[in-house]
Order: structure tokens, then sequence, then C-alpha cells
């Protein structure tokens, strides 16, 4: 098999390489330590990967060494690394060393022990920039005192990452290097619950924490049920950390303002960037998708990016600009609605596409209409972005269908009965998670509101579709039932922040009975999640996730990542202190999950050692096809542990399915909404002439820099101001500016001073997830 062609075709031992649109390295020349007379040291570099052409040293109780000749002088990526024969007799160790100023050097991402597979990728990270024209691989651990390399594939940085072996592993990554102390790999907030667990120590052990680099304890105390928490250490500075008990040292990880947000707000927009139909990362037409590949009808996309921009529009709107606007090669796929500005942020070119998608397409599914909801709600926050034509768009279409019973096509795992969003929904959805409970409750609110807003005299109407949903919820739901929670899989979060809406917006209207009912699910999902984890399991007995008698049943990372969103919506309305307490302990250690603290101590995403800051363990592998084609999306979130790892079975190793999803990524875009929601404050006060306005958010995300933040100032009179706010400071939690005062005067919107007759609203955010603060003068 030709190297030019091994990138798209299988390989032996079911492997494949996924496409990269630059080239491998043909490289000129091989030589070796020793080699058999059948098999030469060329072979490992002659494009064929099988065991009849490989290179094979002479058996010897010495390491053996592979000095490649690239020709030239060349920036490296990493290496493909073929060896074994079959799937036996692999190379377990070897580290990649790059020549430099005639000498050898390693490469610090390259060492490699206890390898078992057979295809290992080796991407060559930042810490060093690997610019040479030799490269060599020095084998320690070769198998019967005999290395066998069938191929070694060497890429240029040209290709960005270094392309995925479908099939094979990522060096380094090991399950027998991971220290069983799990934690968050990259690191911690600063003010927030930091716990990790130590499933092999006894309880009583002590634990300290210190600086990576050495030196004394900076913060200690000792395993209860295998839990370490030391949430009281709040360091200053961007040092990194160890957890050291037991003899166990932990990997290292920092503590910082905003540490999840600075690390994932990016990512997070990138993922729902590259995956888009027909215009990602991937062009082809993918059935049974329409806004996002393999979104079906149950997505949730504008569910989940709306909020995201409602909750904290200025980390949107400073964010690099990637998305252009694509013109429609088919006007019956997408352009019913015109393009957006193109200064608009990524976030807001998001939200349009995925309205125009449905607009255009007329899809008629109750959670498809269901989610142009949000873009109507959202509209005085996206308007300075977009045409007023696609409002109209979309609302003359969201307002015509929403009771339409009928749907316009037959859409894969739909359970729904009546496509009619006003209809009550009594039906519980399969673990599939496309029909969880409550799904329109806050759909229809969001519609009361525009309807409202525009005095329609069906205004009404809206609003007691929601009533009469949530009551039945509140006398039907039994939370003991793991159908209603979280054998919803990553769709549960609609069902508890519906009713939270429903209760924060409404609280003299909501259903009789509403805030205990949030109440009880918040006291079974504390008594389910009593554990070394802090996870939620999926019942009272020894069910930790859902499984079903299929492969694919089930994989559930969104449920874990987009459990905080539900949590924190519920937190108001929680009425014990220590029930708050707790709650906030599970938010964080459901994110931390992702990160690390779980059986198998990998992060969620199979690239998370090369796209997030700080993580050393990505999960097992990717799923290199399938509908959604995310093979080289950024920022998947691609598996999660099975139940059989639990309590801790991490010898079980890759078990289950694994594959990214759209859904699990929405799930995860929505906690990070709710989150910068329960974290936001905003403060104005009249001082003279001046109006001083000072806001809390998470927007601090380079720690060398003050950063900037808007407001919007309305008064009385009708003036409008956007007030630019500075970090008050270079690593800050708060933002300040001020704005003069101008009473009395007549409103001359944007002019820089505040015309008003006795009172100025400072706002951030927008809506049910926006802040404000009332000044009078």
């Amino acid at each position: 098999m030709n190297i030019a062609t091994l990138r798209h075709l299988i390989l032996p031992l079911g492997l494949c390489l996924t496409t990269s649109a630059a080239e491998s390295i043909k490289v000129r020349s091989a030589k070796a330590s020793s080699s058999m007379a059948k098999y030469p040291a060329a072979n490992a570099i002659d494009g064929k990967v099988s065991d009849e052409s490989r290179w094979v040293s002479e058996v010897s109780d010495q390491p053996a060494w592979l000095e490649l000749d690239l020709g030239q002088r060349r920036k490296l990526a990493g290496i493909h690394f073929f060896s074994g024969y079959g799937d036996k007799d692999v190379v377990a160790s070897f580290k990649v060393q790059f020549q430099s100023d005639g000498t050898w050097k390693d490469i610090p991402s390259a060492i490699v022990s206890g390898n078992t597979s057979s295809a290992v990728a080796v991407p060559f990270d930042q810490t060093v920039s690997v610019d040479t024209d030799k490269l060599r691989l020095w084998i320690t651990a070769p198998a019967k005192g005999s290395a066998r390399v069938k191929e070694v594939v060497v890429w240029p940085s040209e290709v960005g990452d270094l392309p995925k072996i479908a099939g094979g592993t990522q060096a380094g990554i090991a399950q027998s290097q991971i220290v069983p102390l799990y934690l968050n790999q990259s690191g911690f907030n600063l003010g927030k619950p930091k716990r990790f667990t130590a499933p092999t120590l006894t309880d009583g052990t002590k634990f300290v924490v210190r600086s990576a680099k050495g030196g004394a304890a900076l913060a200690q105390g000792t395993l209860k049920n295998h839990i370490g928490d030391f949430s009281s250490f709040n360091p200053e500075g961007t040092d990194e950390y160890v957890v050291e008990a037991g003899g166990l040292v932990s990997v290292p990880f920092r503590i910082g303002q905003w540490w999840l947000e600075r690390v994932t707000y990016q990512g997070a927009v990138d993922f729902m960037i590259d995956s888009r139909h027909y215009v990602g990362n991937e062009k082809v037409a993918c059935p049974g998708s329409f806004g996002w590949r393999d979104d079906h009808h149950f997505g949730w996309e504008l569910h989940t990016l709306v909020p995201q921009y409602l909750s904290n529009p200025s980390a949107y709107e400073r964010m690099p600009r990637q998305v252009r606007y694509v013109k429609p090669s088919d006007p019956k796929l997408w352009g019913a609605l015109e393009p957006p500005s193109e200064n608009a942020p990524d976030l807001v070119k998001l939200i349009h596409w995925g309205a125009d998608v449905i607009v255009t397409q007329k899809l008629g599914h109750e959670h498809l209409k269901a989610q142009l909801a949000y873009f109507l709600y959202a509209w005085p926050a996206l308007e300075p972005w977009l045409p007023a034509q696609n409002y109209k768009a979309v609302h003359d279409y969201a307002f015509a269908t929403w009771t339409a019973p009928e749907s316009d096509r037959k859409y894969p795992y739909d359970e729904s009965d009546d496509h009619n969003l006003l209809a009550l929904k009594t039906r519980l959805g399969t673990t599939k998670g496309c029909l969880p409970p409550g799904f329109s409750v806050q759909p229809n609110l969001l519609m009361h509101e525009v309807a409202r807003r525009e005095n329609r005299p069906d205004a009404g109407l809206y609003f007691d579709a929601a009533f009469k949903q949530a009551d039945w919820m509140v006398k039907n739901l039994d939370w003991n039932d793991p159908l209603t929670t979280k054998g919803q899989r990553m769709s549960e979060f609609l069902t508890v922040t519906g009713l939270a809406h429903f209760l924060k917006e409404y609280p003299d209207r909501a259903p009789k009975g509403l805030a205990a009912k949030i109440n009880e699910w918040a006291k079974v999902l504390i008594r389910r999640s009593d554990n070394l984890w802090d996870f939620r399991k999926l019942d009272d007995h020894d069910k930790w996730t859902p499984m079903g008698e299929k492969p694919q049943m089930w994989n559930e990372p969104g449920n874990v990542v987009g459990l905080p969103a539900p949590i924190l919506a519920a937190v108001p309305f929680i009425s014990d202190a220590k029930t708050k307490q707790r709650l906030e302990e599970l938010v964080w250690s459901h994110f931390d999950g992702m990160f690390g603290r779980n059986p198998v101590g990998r992060h969620f995403s199979f690239d998370a050692p090369r796209e997030v800051e700080g993580v050393e363990y990505g999960w097992f592998k990717f799923y290199p096809g399938g509908i959604g084609r995310l093979a080289e999306a950024r920022f998947v979130i691609d598996g999660s542990p099975k139940n059989a790892h639990y309590p801790y079975h991490p010898e079980v190793g890759d078990i289950g399915w694994t594959e990214g999803w759209i859904q699990f990524n929405a799930a995860y875009n929505l906690s990070l909404s709710y989150l910068a929601w329960s974290e936001t404050a905003i403060e104005a006060k009249a001082s003279g002439d001046q109006l001083p306005i000072r806001l809390t958010a998470p927007l601090n995300f380079d720690y060398a820099k003050a950063e900037s933040a808007t407001v919007v100032v309305t008064t009385d009179s009708g003036d409008r101001e956007l007030v630019t706010l500075t970090e008050d400071g270079p690593n800050a939690r708060t933002f300040s500016g001020r704005i003069k005062l101008a009473p009395g005067k007549p409103a001359s919107k944007g002019d820089g001073t505040l015309q008003g007759k006795t009172s100025a609203q400072a706002s951030y955010g927008f809506g049910y997830l926006g802040h404000s603060s009332t000044a009078t003068f």
C-alpha cells in the first residue's frame, strides 16, 4: 500500500488514517542499529504497512534505533508509528529524537512507554519546535529483544494537528500510566470547589497540595470516602500545583480566575463552527441532518447557542471572526434569511445559520420549530448584527406553524405524537434523548414574551400552554424514575431549566407546588451523587450510567457535561443552605468529570491534550466516520466512562460506544451559559454627575492584560448608551467604567452622555439570563 493512498484506505488490523489536505513527507533514506537480512531499515519507509515489508532488528538486550533522513529541513507535526507482527509483539517503549546542531534531542511529547497498540499517532507538541532534516527512533523495549517496525510516516507542520489513526491510539496515554489521583487535569476556578478522588488509598490518608516545582505544602487535608477537598486553597498567580497522597503525585494543574471558561469558551464555539452541515469543515450532505451534521430534529442548537450569547455577550463579541457567509449552493437548503453583518460575532452567525436552515427548509418538527422561539425572544440583543428581514422571516414562519399538528416529513428517531407546541405533552421519551419531559415549557414562555412585546392578542395562549405543561409535570413526574432525569441522557437539561425559568420569570403565576418539585429533584440528585466521584448515578442501586442491548447504548458524556445547567437554574429556589452548598459541589464535580475526575482519568475529548490547556490524557479514541463526520472537528466531546467502569474499574479499558455528537456539545454550551449567569453581577449607583458601573462576569481570560466589557445603559426618558468597562487590573474579577449624567435634557442616543429624568438602568446580557441594576439621580 502506497503512502499516497494511505490516508484514505483501510489498513491492516482495521486501521485507517483520516483525510488530510497536506501530504506526508517522503523520507529519503533510513538506517538502523541492526537489521535482519530479510527486513532492512528501508522497509520502514517504503509506504507499505504489512508484516512482509517491515524493519526487524537483530535480537539484542541493547536499545535499537532507526534513523530517518528527510532529505531537507522541515518543521514537523509528528509521526505515525506502526509496529509488531500482526497485532502482537508491538514496540512497548520508545522515544523520538530530532537532530539539531549535530546532536540528538528528545521530543518531550514523543516519549512513549507501556504501549500496547500496533498503530500509534505521536504528535510533537509545542514544548519544542521540531525543525530538522533527521529523526531517530530510540527503542528501549522491543518485543522479545527485536524491534519490529512496519512503517514510520512523517508529517509536516502544514497539516496542523497531526492526522489521527482511526482505531489506533495516541502516544503516551496507556491506562497504566495514569496516576490514580483523579482530578481536573487542566485546573480549577478560584473560589470554587476543588476536589479529587483517590480510589486506591484508604480513608484518613493525608494529602498535601504543593507547587509542581516542589517546596513546602501549601494546603493539606485527609481523605474521606476516597475524596480529598482543598476548596479553601485559592492562591494568586499562575503557578502549577500537584496533589500528593500515599506516595502518589497527581498531574499538574492550575488555579485561576474563571479557569474553566478561559480554557473552553473558544473551543465551544469552534466545535459549532466546524460541525455545521453543508458549510462546516465537511461540505458533504449528511442524512438526517439539518443545520448541523447528525443533529436530526433534537440537536437543541438554538436552545443553547442563544443562551450563550444572552448570558455573556462581551466574551463572544471579542472573539476572532472565523465564519464567513457562504451563498447557498441550493436555495432550498438555506438562504431565506439575508446574510448577517460581516462583523457579527461568530456566535451570532451560528444563531443566524440555525434559524436560516429551519425557515428555508420549512422544517415542521416541533423541536425544530421550538428553536425559533429563542431567536425571536433574543432579537433585541441580536438586532445590531442582523437585517430586519431576518426577524420577519423567522417570526412569520414560527407563528404560522407553531400549532400545526403534522410534521413536514418523517424524522429518524421521532417519538413525538403531535407537533402542535400548544398541546399538552404527556409521553416520556426513551433514552435516545429525543423527547424529554417538559421540552415545550421554555419555548412557549419565550413565545409568550415575544407576543407580549408585539401586543399580539394570542399572547396568553403560549403562557397557558406552558402553565398546563408545568402543572402536569408537578403532578405526574416521579423523580425516582430514572427516565425522568438521567435516563434522558444529554437532553435532560430541558426539563428542569424549563421549570426553573417559569418560577424565576413568573413567581406569582407559577403552578402550585413548582418550587417544592424543584427541591424534590435536588434531593434525588444529591442522594444519587453520594459516592467517591460525586457523580450522579442513574438510580439508587447499582446502575451508574444508562446501558442497552446494542453496542451504541449508550454513550452519555452529554448528560455529564449538561447537568450543571439544570443545577444552576434550580439553585435560587432551593430552600436549604446545606443543599445549596452540596449542589455547588456537584456542579463542579461534573465539570471536573469531563476533565479527568472519573474512573479512567481521561478527558472526554480525544483531542483534549492538544486543544485544551493543561490536559495530559484524552479519551481512548475518536469515531472516524458516522453521519456527523466529526473526526477533524475541534473540541469534540467523544466519550465518557460506562457503567462497567464504576465504581472503579479502569482495567476494563476502552469499552462501549465512543462517538462525538452535536447534542453533547450543545449540552455543555448550556452549562457554560448558566454558569455565566450564576457568576455575573452588575452594580450602578449615581455619584454627582457621573454614573459609575461595576460588572463581575467571566471575562478575565488573559491574566496578563486588562480586558474590557460592554454594558447597556438606558434611562426613563428613552436614552440608550453603550458603556465600555475596563478590567480592574490585569488579573481581576471586576470591570469598571462610568458615564456622564445629564438629567432633564432630551434623550440623544449614542452621544456619550446619559439623558434621563430620575433613573437609569445598567444591564449586561439580556432577558432571563441577563443582569441589571437601577440607579436613581
